[in-house]
């Protein structure tokens, strides 16, 4: 058996219900008799508090049930610091716009500070985030990053509910790659997104915290990606999943890095291209904007219509598009982490040594590197793609022309693609699915294309229960 089958009336629904975040009718958190371990700063941290979960060893932990439904803050008086450009407004969604108006416009001007957006970027929406639905287990580890530069990455894994205690299925695998411009971002920029797709699918997911520009040379986020999927798939039995049953996803720039993942694969032979499902992305970024000095020596009409987009404009496109050419500066030496022990699962990971200093290699040898991934319509073969490509767009998104135009050309190559594109919303829009119903609408569909690749309809059977037991491992070879 090589996919699990599902009854969808056994799992969670988006947007989640009380019950479904792990809340009773008295509003006190009801526990978990599933696992043991305590997750608390990952709860802390989407209450607001400003810490971070620290890495531990691949122990799955218990998705302790949020204390309350998020609260809704009081918006901040209006003095406009950050008013929505005048060219744009008329376009947006008037859900958008007063939400725009009422929590980010009287705040401070956007920073400059790679560090200081480093530290806002995972909590900028949690205003207007959906809560997250409750898992059965959540749990983090580190796997060798890009061996080209030495170190190991972490990946955070949600684990859906449903297991008996002591006991742990075989799921299929959805991984999943945060976005951020490359040079931000990190376990939470999406974890409430890892959430519903882990409970809704069900299946178990896994985020990959791949490391940054400018302080590692692009392609340092796709190859270190590469690089923890292959280690994953390889001790599939310790993560407990399905190595032939996966999907690629995430947004943004993780959006584009699930998407040059699909032709790796499919370069890498039959036996790892069987093993990709489908693809399901929103907002990638496609194209290589630092040929262009200004929108209107752009290709894209989108370019154009939102160089003055709230959240994702053409000046902020640049800004980001300055780190990731940086980071090819062969002066600038790079932090390296040696690797650590083997994973072993009793002991948990193993302890790095300390960080030393490496001067990078040349520019050119990292410039071909970067290969065509600055530019995915160069990619060289966009035939026998991933079974389906799913790729969600924004209207008011300068990303959006480029993104529809790379999905044409798959179709033109011959492979299944699905586009959609939600009106009235910029870049970001599904980080805020609490509020806006294109965000709602955006995880909804995202959760249904992962459970149609994941759980194909000739596979059902109304007989089992998602997911599968750890003696059903031994059909699902290397």
């Amino acid at each position: 058996m090589v996919g699990a089958s599902i009854q969808p009336s056994a799992v969670f629904t988006y947007p989640p219900t009380a019950s479904d975040v792990g809340i009773t009718a008295s509003g006190a958190a009801r526990p978990s008799n599933i696992f043991r371990h305590n997750i608390a700063n990952h709860h802390a941290y989407h209450a607001g508090a400003n810490v971070k979960p620290a890495p531990i060893a691949m122990a799955i932990q218990p998705q302790q049930p949020a204390q309350q439904a998020q609260q809704a803050q009081q918006p901040p008086r209006k003095n406009h610091r950050n008013p929505i450009h005048p060219s744009i407004i008329d376009k947006l969604d008037p859900a958008f716009v007063k939400l725009y108006n009422d929590y980010i416009a009287p705040g401070h001007l956007p920073s400059t500070d790679i560090n200081v957006v480093r530290s806002n970027f995972s909590a900028l929406y949690s205003y207007a985030t959906a809560p997250a639905t409750g898992v059965g287990g959540i749990g983090e580890t580190a796997v060798p990053g890009w061996e080209k530069y030495p170190g190991e990455i972490n990946v955070r894994v949600y684990v859906p509910p449903g297991e008996e205690p002591g006991t742990r299925k075989v799921w299929p695998v959805h991984f999943n790659f945060h976005g951020g411009g490359w040079a931000v971002g990190d376990l939470e920029t999406s974890a409430h997104i890892c959430h519903h797709i882990c409970a809704s699918a069900p299946c178990c997911v896994i985020d990959v915290e791949y490391r940054l520009i400018p302080e590692y040379p692009f392609p340092v986020g796709i190859m270190d990606s590469l690089s923890a999927v292959a280690h994953i798939i390889v001790n599939h039995k310790t993560f407990s999943i399905d190595p032939h049953n996966i999907t690629f996803g995430g947004e943004s720039s993780g959006a584009t890095i699930a998407l040059v993942l699909s032709h790796m694969f499919r370069d890498a032979g039959t036996t790892f291209a069987s093993r990709v499902k489908g693809v399901v992305v929103g907002t990638p970024s496609i194209s290589d904007i630092r040929k262009f000095n200004t929108p209107e020596e752009s290709p894209w009409e989108s370019m154009r219509e939102s160089e003055h987009a709230p959240l994702l404009d053409w000046k902020k496109l640049k800004w980001f598009d300055t780190f990731k050419w940086m980071s090819l500066a062969p002066q600038q030496p790079y932090q390296q982490q040696p690797q650590s022990a083997p994973l072993n699962p009793a002991a948990g990971a193993g302890t790095s040594p300390a960080s030393t200093h490496t001067r990078r290699p040349s520019y050119r040898e990292m410039s071909r590197d970067v290969s065509w991934y600055s530019n995915l319509l160069a990619a060289p073969n966009f035939k026998d793609l991933a079974p389906l490509t799913w790729i969600g767009t924004a209207e008011i998104d300068p990303l959006r022309d480029e993104a529809e135009a790379y999905a044409e050309q798959l179709r033109e190559a011959g492979n299944n693609v699905i586009t959609k594109r939600y009106p009235g919303v910029p870049h970001p829009f599904m980080h805020m699915d609490g509020v806006l119903r294109q965000g709602r609408e955006y995880v909804s569909d995202v959760i249904l294309q992962i459970r149609g690749c994941l759980y194909p309809p000739q596979e059902h059977n109304e007989g089992e229960e998602g997911g599968k037991t750890n003696e059903d491992e031994d059909v699902m070879g290397e």
